[in-house]
């Protein structure tokens, strides 16, 4: 045809134009990155009203290596997003996991539906990946659980590699039994979650929807990262149950930390079973006969341990503080713990399980561990709220000052008098209205003046107030409190922390921004694009701290006690108490290295909880703080126990957010005190409180009445602390206070089961300081307990109240 040259080099210019469309495909059209498996993981497998884990697969079909964002979100909350960078070799697929915020309220009732973004970050662009097919968001359902008390069983795994099973033991299907049979003692549900296969994802996270983990078998041995973040859980409030039948304690060791001073004898079978009480050895479960031996293995636990159960004098059941949490350990075998109801069958348990009658019936000692496993947490005293004036007293800017104020309120009446003067001179009143308005607003702009270069003049800060709840043996710490930044002027704010700091920071006032938190490493995250406006921004936070050891160790001697504390990288503790089971606050005077002492004289006043007359504004906030902590319920963590509590500065804040920013920073040290024992032929004296006390009633220790508008006859047993036994007790001083108006306050002294009058006074108003020198009215029990009568009689209607008692003991030790 006219106009068209035949092609002369057809082939040629084929091939040149094939290898140009690949060499442009290969350098700009690569394969894009694909995502799979988005879903709960971790030790719950349900979303929920806490932070969970997300586990998904990212895989890289070129072969450069790609950098991939991963964003997951709820559509009723679409600015609240959790973001994970992850880089993920050439042609490799990366499986890792991504901490999730709590599922808001959705009309779902056993589901949330959620949305997925991937974005491929290579070269610092986030491009957007949509999906195959037409979808433009990745959405799905996953399980949603209401928040209950949870419970999850940790097996050994079994059966097949194909196949896996861990319920194929019988040892296994036994454990979950006996745990799902204590859940019904409690009266919850008879559900427990099986954790699945493998490693458990290495962040508390993972966890963190949980209230109490069994463990019943020793997967944990191979995974370090697990039990580390298992202990971590542990140390911030957890209930653990380790069912040592069934778990080698060198598995349990790692978790406790390195004081772990619990001794395995040996194992034992018994075909009669008799379980009786600690406290006061009385029968829990009459004897019962098994055909097939059940195991009981034979420990002694530390001295710190409380043991609740015992078989054949050995502890059956026992519980250890750590931390801010619990374990509960069970020595015997699940069979003793529960009796077969007639008729029933025990099955396997279903994906979904409901409430069933065909389980087991607990007994009475099974009762008693669900509730030490169960019981309702008791709400704290202290909050972010008590700790929240600790910062902001200390942290922003001030107003203008009243005499600056006063000033430009002076000169602005001298002005607008010498206006009205003028003006009256000059014969034009009429312009008073506007020179008055124009006045007016100088003086605004002076007082704008001043404010905004008061607020310039302090730099950006950050600040922490936190409580560190210390667990002995350990160098790791549950720590919690508040977070606080201070901006002078509105922009951005990089908050992070590489210490895996948990963060719930107050957002009013920033709605429509974008609050996406981007984890880009096992404790690493960040917000990013966060724009905060001028002032002071706070927030609750939580996070395991690494302090080095920290611990108080302390001992009775002939002055009281004396002791020394260890606080690793905190510095300059100060402000330090002691507090004793009784309540009884002492203010030990506390050395530049560490050591401290105190005696009967630095017991405080009620209602006293730092020594001195005249305190600083700072050392105020810190009194009322200890008010708040000591004066409601204490954190059954510390609940009969001894401790010490201090200020310290801590070496570095668990979160950042401006660089360069000033950091004003404080932590409240709560350590548990360990005894050592004195020489024996050592005299010693223990100030009140330490010997802490309960009414007898029918041979059980319980409670004393000590506000009424009736009479009360009591019978009280004061525990000598047991680092002194056996004690020879030379002198016991009885100090009180009583507010018993119209009654009688009476006290007398137990010998040979009868009483011996010591004391009586009418309408006592003045402390009451009692000696006790008659050596039969001084001798302990066998487990160290000395008995004192105390009785409030009269007519009277009015209420009566006994304010404060306590024992001063002075003895001598003697041999074990």
């Amino acid at each position: 045809m006219p106009g068209l040259e035949p092609p002369r080099t057809g082939w040629t210019a084929l091939v040149v134009a094939l290898l140009a469309a690949v060499a442009v495909r290969g350098q700009d059209d690569t394969e894009p990155l694909r995502l799979q498996g988005v879903f709960p993981a971790g030790l719950r497998t349900s979303v929920t009203e806490s932070r969970g884990t997300f586990h998904f697969t990212v895989t890289n079909p070129n072969s450069a290596p790609r950098e991939a964002r991963v964003v997951v979100l709820f559509p009723s909350r679409p600015d609240v997003q959790y973001a994970r960078d992850v880089w993920v070799p050439g042609r490799a697929s990366l499986s890792t996991w991504l901490p999730v915020g709590p599922a808001p309220e959705q009309p779902m009732t056993t589901g949330r539906e959620i949305q997925v973004l991937l974005f491929d970050r290579t070269g610092g662009e986030a491009a957007p990946v949509l999906p195959p097919g037409e979808e433009r968001v990745r959405s799905r359902t996953v399980l949603y659980r209401k928040r209950e008390p949870t419970t999850v069983i940790l097996l050994d795994p079994a059966g097949t590699d194909l196949v896996p099973d861990p319920l194929a033991q019988p040892e296994s299907r036994a454990a979950l039994v006996l745990a799902r049979t204590c859940r019904r003692a409690a009266g919850l549900s008879d559900h427990v979650s099986m954790a699945s296969e493998g490693f458990l994802p290495p962040t508390p996270d993972a966890i963190d929807g949980m209230d109490q983990v069994v463990l019943a078998g020793n997967r944990l041995a191979t995974d370090p990262v697990g039990r580390s973040e298992l202990r971590q859980w542990l140390q911030h409030g957890g209930k653990l149950w380790v069912m040592l039948d069934l778990v080698d304690p060198a598995v349990v060791a790692p978790i406790l930390g390195d004081d772990f001073d619990m001794q395995v004898v040996d194992r034992v079978g018994l075909t009669t079973v008799t379980i009786r009480r600690q406290k006061d050895n009385s029968v829990a479960a009459p004897a019962r006969e098994f055909e097939e031996p059940v195991e009981l293995v034979r420990v002694v636990p530390s001295s710190g341990d409380r043991v609740i159960h015992t078989v054949t004098g050995w502890p059956a059941s026992f519980v250890r503080q750590v931390g801010r949490g619990k374990v509960v350990f069970t020595t015997l075998g699940p069979a003793a713990w529960h009796q077969p109801r007639p008729g029933s069958i025990l099955r396997r348990p279903q994906a979904t399980e409901t409430p069933t009658s065909d389980l087991p019936a607990p007994t009475t000692p099974l009762e008693e561990i669900a509730v030490e496993l169960y019981s309702p947490a008791i709400p704290p005293t202290l909050t972010a709220d008590h700790l929240r004036p600790l910062l902001t007293e200390e942290i922003g800017y001030s107003v203008v000052g009243r005499g600056p104020a006063a000033l430009v309120l002076s000169g602005f009446l001298v002005v607008l008098v010498g206006i009205g003067i003028g003006l009256r001179r000059a014969a034009r009143p009429e312009l008073i209205g506007w020179l008055g308005v124009i006045a007016a607003l100088a003086a605004a702009g002076v007082f704008l003046v001043l404010g905004e270069r008061a607020r310039q003049a302090v730099p950006p800060t950050v600040g922490v107030a936190e409580v560190v709840d210390v667990a002995p043996g350990s160098e790791e710490a549950a720590a919690h409190g508040v977070f606080a930044v201070y901006q002078p002027a509105s922009g951005p704010s990089l908050i992070r922390t590489n210490r895996g700091a948990v963060l719930r920071l107050d957002t009013e006032g920033l709605d429509g921004q974008l609050l996406r938190q981007i984890q880009t490493d096992t404790d690493a995250w960040h917000w990013e694009d966060l724009s905060l406006p001028a002032g002071v921004r706070t927030g609750e936070f939580r996070y395991t701290a690494r302090p080095g050891r920290v611990e108080a160790v302390a001992r009775f001697g002939p002055t009281g006690i004396a002791g020394r504390l260890t606080v690793g990288t905190f510095r300059d503790p100060t402000d330090a108490i002691l507090v004793t089971p009784a309540r009884e606050p002492i203010a030990p005077r506390l050395g530049a290295d560490g050591d401290f002492a105190a005696g009967p004289a630095d017991t405080l006043s009620p209602d006293q909880f730092l020594a001195g007359t005249v305190l600083t504004d700072r050392q105020q906030r810190r009194q009322a703080v200890y008010r708040q902590l000591l004066s409601g319920h204490l954190p059954e963590h510390l609940q009969g126990r001894d401790f010490l509590l201090a200020w310290a500065e801590p070496a570095e804040v668990p979160i950042a957010a401006v660089e360069g920013a000033r950091v004003v920073s404080t932590a409240l040290l709560v350590v548990p005190l360990q005894f050592e024992r004195p020489a024996p032929g050592t005299r010693v004296v223990m100030p009140r409180g330490f010997s802490a006390y309960r009414r007898v009633v029918d041979g059980r220790l319980v409670q004393p009445t000590l506000e009424s508008t009736a009479g009360t006859d009591m019978r009280l047993r004061f525990q000598l602390p047991a680092s002194v036994l056996p004690l020879e007790v030379e002198r016991a001083t009885l100090l009180a206070r009583v507010r018993a108006p119209g009654r009688q306050f009476a006290v007398a002294g137990i010998a040979d089961g009868q009483l011996v009058p010591l004391i009586a006074v009418e309408s006592p108003t003045e402390p009451i300081r009692l000696e006790i020198t008659e050596s039969r009215l001084l001798q302990p029990d066998a487990q160290g307990g000395l008995l004192l009568n105390v009785a409030v009689t009269g007519a009277s209607g009015d209420r009566w109240a006994i304010e404060s008692l306590g024992l001063e003991v002075v003895g001598r030790t003697g041999e074990r």
